[in-house]
């Protein structure tokens, strides 16, 4: 192997890990996305429940009020 082949050679053995480097933090940091966006819709279905739960209760309340 000549000297330009194996500059060649390491030149890309370097890119290949820092492109290996670089999609595994990539995968990484999408998990813990998607990890928080699960979090966010579960709080989010939750917070959506109390609200519907408080203007049930308004509602009713109003009602009373109004006999």
């Amino acid at each position: 192997m000549t000297e330009l082949e194996q500059q060649l050679l390491t030149a890309f053995e370097a890119l290949q890990s820092a492109y290996e480097q670089q999609h595994q933090e990539w995968q990484a940091a999408y998990g813990a996305l998607q990890t928080m966006y699960e979090r966010t819709s579960a709080e989010t279905a939750a917070l959506k429940q109390q609200v519907s739960d408080l203007a049930d209760q308004i509602e009713n309340l109003s009602r009373r009020l109004k006999r």
